[in-house]
């Protein structure tokens, strides 16, 4: 079992298995396009959401095989929220008239939208070994720009259907654990 967590292959398997689920519900009629785009946002999210909170978590827990394997990992849980994002936007686009995607653009729920995915995509392009190694300082800089993203991304939740509670709910613990992230790498003597 240990072995199947460890192999990047199998945990591309499982990062799959909701959209396997889709598939499915789409051949048999059971997903429609609110199906759709509630579970691909929410695998966004949590996919998203996974990725920020592995360096907290070695933080809290530098012995930790979890949250080791998170950190070695996180890279793929950001391209799997990528991928999500932009079925997600597919649909969106797909459902939706050029008038209608562009009369809607400027609200704060879709225009936060917006800017996160314009956000992901180079970092998404760039989430492979070569460029990691090509780009190098430059390469985590650009991945810094997740935190904008990430904000751009609760902030999406939360207006799109004027629901604050869901978004927090999810995001509380990334920033619980990034105000941790900071107070620990800033005051590393007072922990």
């Amino acid at each position: 079992m240990k072995k199947i967590f460890l192999n990047k292959y199998c945990l591309w398997l499982i990062l799959a298995i909701p959209l396997i689920g889709m598939i499915i519900g789409v051949s048999n009629g059971r997903a429609d396009y609110d199906n759709l785009m509630h579970a691909t946002g929410e695998f966004a999210g949590r996919f998203l959401i996974v990725s920020l909170v592995a360096t907290p978590l070695i933080l809290m827990f530098p012995n930790g095989k979890v949250s080791h394997w998170l950190v070695r990992n996180r890279r793929y849980f950001g391209v799997a929220a990528f991928g999500y994002t932009l079925l997600h936007t597919i649909f969106y686009l797909y459902e939706n008239s050029f008038g209608q995607v562009m009369s809607e653009f400027t609200q704060i729920g879709l225009l936060t939208a917006w800017i996160a995915f314009f956000i992901f995509v180079p970092m998404a392009i760039t989430s492979n070994d070569y460029c990691v190694r090509k780009m190098g300082a430059s390469w985590k800089k650009l991945q810094r720009w997740v935190y904008l993203a990430a904000l751009m991304t609760f902030t999406h939740w939360a207006f799109i259907h004027m629901n604050w509670k869901p978004a927090v709910v999810h995001f509380l613990p990334v920033l619980l654990l990034q105000i941790y992230r900071l107070y620990k790498t800033y005051n590393p003597k007072l922990t």
